[in-house]
């Protein structure tokens, strides 16, 4: 069965942004800092945005290669902000009181790994980009 690169980039960036978008919300209200809502806002809005054009593009309604070039820049962008936002915010919780927590600590670990994912979808997002742009992303993938 083969699948076209396109769809399996889109499916990974809903993916990764879910766990991200999930790990956020897992420790957002009380321990929500400078920033979370930009990160929470950057999250689910891709999100929504990436399933549409997916769903859109797959049924045959919308297709059209400048926009997903232009969309995954921008895309990529917004992450990559959301994403130094959470790092900034996983340092804040990784002291308190002039006490470091280090690895173990619940808040700190959420934040940490919710930027992770938020890098690893923004580097989807600039490989869907890149491949968009050069033609390939309807390359047919090996069996």
């Amino acid at each position: 069965m083969a699948a076209d690169m396109n769809l399996v980039l889109k499916v990974l960036e809903l993916i990764f942004g879910l766990i991200a978008w999930a790990l956020l919300a897992s420790v957002h209200g009380f321990w929500a800092w400078g920033g979370q809502h930009w990160v929470m806002f950057v999250l689910v809005t891709c999100w929504v945005v990436t399933l549409l054009l997916l769903i859109l593009n797959k049924a045959g309604v919308f297709s059209n290669d400048t926009v997903d070039v232009i969309y995954a820049v921008l895309a990529a962008l917004c992450y990559i902000t959301a994403a130094i936002v959470q790092c900034v915010n996983a340092d804040r919780h990784n002291y308190w009181h002039g006490h470091h927590w280090g690895w173990g600590n619940p808040v700190f670990d959420r934040h940490a790994a919710s930027a992770a994912f938020a890098v690893f979808t923004c580097i989807l997002y600039i490989i869907d980009a890149v491949m968009t742009f050069k033609g390939k992303g309807k390359q047919i993938l090996p069996k």
